[in-house]
């Protein structure tokens, strides 16, 4: 699959390799509370594809930076419908039903981002559960302005993947209160 993304007026195509297979054996998969989505294990071979192909778009760039891009990749790359849009039901996808699907919402993106995270900033990462919405935040080694949630007395900055053309630290503005349902630990 190729995903199109524009991030600061820069054109990007990432080509990414997924298993058909893999995404036959989730179709039925029963649904399960959102942890086990945010921390099962990628397979190899879509991990190294997604890492081949990002890689080279934030090497040698700060944290900040490096986590926009990922962020606009996710935000533009992706085409938005709900599970009952698409799906009839309640449908939290893994990774490579995301690279599969046409459409995917605000729990598939956070998935997918906190994924990209972790695995190529190698920074901590939570989802946070919102009533209605899942987003991200994510714990950088340097401040970082804008919206944060407090976990475990850190500080995560916001990274909403479905808020679209916004950087990190911005919150949609119904969630700019703090009201969370809850914070989902993604494990590293």
């Amino acid at each position: 699959r190729i995903i199109n993304f524009k991030y600061k007026g820069v054109e990007y195509k990432v080509s990414v390799t997924y298993n058909f297979n893999t995404v036959k054996l989730y179709e039925y998969y029963p649904y399960s509370s959102l942890d086990v989505y945010f921390n099962y294990n990628v397979s190899e071979d879509t991990k190294q594809s997604l890492i081949k192909s990002l890689t080279p778009l934030i090497e040698g760039k700060s944290e900040a930076d490096a986590a926009n891009i990922l962020l606009r990749f996710v935000q533009i790359g992706f085409e938005y419908q709900t599970d009952d849009e698409q799906f009839k039901r309640e449908k939290p996808l893994f990774l490579e039903e995301t690279m599969n699907y046409r459409y995917c919402d605000c729990e598939d993106r956070s998935i997918l981002y906190s994924f990209l995270v972790k695995t190529l900033l190698h920074l901590p990462v939570v989802g946070v559960d919102y009533p209605g919405h899942v987003a991200t935040a994510v714990k950088f080694s340097v401040d970082v302005a804008g919206d944060y949630v407090t976990y475990k007395g850190q500080k995560y900055t916001v990274c909403d993947p479905t808020y679209i053309n916004a950087y990190i630290g911005m919150a949609m503005p119904q969630f700019k209160s703090g009201n969370l349902e809850g914070i989902i630990e993604v494990k590293n």
